[in-house]
């Protein structure tokens, strides 16, 4: 790839963002700093990208949307969309960005420093992101604080043994090894402390839908999304396997990060076996996952003397995935579409209505929430859940009840 450094004039020019999601919103951020003369398109926007104030369109994308944009930016979480959108605009002579992608880019965005009228952009040819933001940085601190201050902190930098020294943690990761991160439920405070340390030690971070974006913006590395599309995780998995194989054989430190445990519904041995085979070292760095944090956190114990001693865990992503689980205690991922149906199989299996049930929604955020019903409440819809839930069946259920019931 050859990228030329150019500025181009965009006043009064449109600019087309495909895509609603968390890339298209920090994408659309950047951009708002130099035009506001931004369109979204996608059939489903989420909350921050409508408050960004850009144009809204909802639907799906045709090819004629392309039409009178000057600049398009491809940031769906469908890589073989991504890419018909690029051929789409090399056919109607308008450049694309699929985000996140160099080697599907007409053109890439830069690291940059502006103030007032001054803008400085360096770029590296979309090969090395994280040289790009270490020189922005650099210019930064020239001309906020001038030379003999930032030659100053340079040297801190490099000397500091504060964690946020990428070289002196680089030291504890390999380049050209895969690293198999678990970020934990959600809350980036639940990460571990060596998870934090893969992160920035990396050279570029392949991550999905489970992980807020915003939280990665503090490394330096470069990020790539691989989020997976409903019903099409096969072919989509197999080409985050070969970016894995790619980056490590480029001799980078990759770090393939994923919500919860690697190992628990999250493909993660898939990706080991294909590495391994291909003669790539791979090491798995464990996260808390989100069933034993949906629990934790809500105050259900999940094992107590005398009414539970077993443990299983299922998931009900998909009719006929799910089935009462040969365990004291239950939990099940991704079932908020199928909790009732989940109630009804337990029925079935002779257990009574007033089996107790604990649906956690959005585990260890700010707005985490637990409710606490039965099998019969379930089943005659007292209540509506919305994903991302955790539901937990089991009698241990009652002993967070009693906890919290004044004696």
């Amino acid at each position: 790839m050859n990228f030329l450094p150019i500025s181009i004039n965009i006043e009064n020019k449109k600019i087309l963002m495909i895509g609603g999601g968390k890339v298209a919103y920090h994408k659309i951020i950047l951009l708002q700093r130099f035009t506001s003369n931004i369109t979204v398109i996608a059939k489903e926007v989420a909350e921050n990208v409508r408050k960004t104030g850009a144009t809204i369109i909802e639907k799906s994308y045709e090819k004629t949307d392309l039409s009178d944009f000057f600049l398009v930016f491809a940031a769906t979480n469908n890589t073989l969309l991504n890419k018909q959108i690029l051929n789409d605009g090399h056919e109607q002579k308008i450049l694309v960005n699929v985000v996140d992608n160099p080697a599907f880019c007409d053109f890439v965005s830069p690291a940059i420093y502006r103030k007032n009228n001054m803008t400085v952009a360096v770029g590296s040819n979309g090969e090395d992101v994280y040289k790009s933001i270490t020189w922005r940085n650099k210019i930064h601190d020239v001309f906020e604080y001038g030379f003999l201050v930032a030659w100053f902190r340079s040297l801190f930098k490099r000397k500091s043994m504060y964690p946020s020294s990428k070289k002196i943690v680089q030291t504890e990761f390999k380049k050209g090894t895969v690293y198999l991160v678990g970020f934990g439920p959600g809350n980036p405070d639940l990460m571990t402390v060596r998870a934090q340390k893969a992160l920035q030690a990396a050279e570029i971070i392949f991550h999905d839908d489970l992980i807020d974006a915003s939280v990665l913006s503090k490394y330096d590395a470069q990020k790539v999304y691989v989020g997976k599309r409903r019903d099409n995780h096969h072919r989509v998995q197999d080409e985050i396997n070969l970016y894995l194989l790619q980056a490590a054989q480029q001799n980078k430190i990759v770090v393939r990060l994923k919500g919860g445990d690697p190992l628990i519904f999250g493909r993660g041995i898939e990706e080991k076996q294909f590495l391994v085979n291909k003669g790539i070292l791979v090491d798995i760095i464990p996260g808390i996952t989100s069933g034993l944090a949906a629990a934790a956190l809500s105050g259900i114990p999940l094992t107590h003397r005398g009414v539970a001693s077993s443990v299983a865990i299922g998931t009900a992503h998909a009719k006929n995935s799910f089935k009462v689980l040969d365990a004291d205690t239950s939990i099940y991922y991704m079932g908020a579409n199928n909790l009732k149906e989940i109630a009804d199989q337990y029925l079935k299996k002779g257990y009574p209505e007033t089996f107790p049930v604990g649906v956690v929604y959005n585990v260890s955020f700010p707005n985490q929430h637990t409710t606490i019903t039965n099998l019969k409440e379930i089943l005659n819809n007292k209540y509506t859940f919305q994903s991302p839930i955790i539901s937990i069946f089991g009698y241990s259920i009652n002993e967070r009840i009693s906890f919290l019931t004044p004696i």
